[in-house]
């Protein structure tokens, strides 16, 4: 067994015990819960890029878990608005949270990139029909998104540091002091 995880999951369960409690009110289901998140957090260990980021990683886990929960509820019995506020979870995830950040990166792109990024990235526009909407050729488009896009990432990257897990959602994130030209 890994010891280290051990440790921070000894340090850590009450939180996450309240934490979860929270959320879905039900101290049965909350045991549930915490016990799905230690188990995947275990059996996942190995995929963690970064150990240092740990217990964000765990409580991404955790969010994930109460979010799956009342999915499956949502799925499996008609809710009125009054029993569980869903959204409320949704909007928590880091990568949501970092999306309101990385607009002003996006702006301060070249025209031809932040066109195309935000046609690609944020709006979900196939490369295809940005080619045809921006009258370029569909190798054009890919180029210009692709360019976009590590223009991007070296833009913010002189900011922020972001972590994410094996799936691209967001676990934690940190602004660089070390740029005073960040906004």
């Amino acid at each position: 067994m890994n010891t280290e995880i051990i440790h921070v999951w000894n340090d850590m369960n009450d939180r996450l015990t309240n934490f979860v409690n929270e959320k879905v009110k039900d101290p049965d289901l909350t045991k549930d819960i915490v016990q799905d998140v230690f188990l995947k957090a275990f059996t996942k260990f190995d995929t963690l890029k970064n150990k240092e980021k740990l217990v964000s990683w765990i409580y991404q886990i955790t969010r994930n878990e109460i979010i799956s929960h009342f999915r499956k509820l949502k799925f499996n019995q008609v809710l009125s608005s009054d029993d569980i506020e869903v959204e409320e979870f949704s909007d928590e995830t880091l990568t949501s949270e970092l999306t309101d950040c990385i607009n002003p990166f996006i702006n301060s792109l070249p025209e031809k990139y932040k066109q195309a990024i935000i046609l690609a990235d944020i709006e979900n526009v196939s490369q295809k029909q940005i080619a045809e909407r921006l009258n370029i050729s569909y190798s054009g488009a890919k180029s210009r998104v692709q360019r976009g896009r590590e223009l991007l990432k070296s833009t913010y990257e002189e900011c922020c540091t972001i972590s994410a897990d094996v799936y691209g959602d967001v676990i934690d994130y940190k602004r660089k002091d070390s740029n005073k030209t960040c906004n």
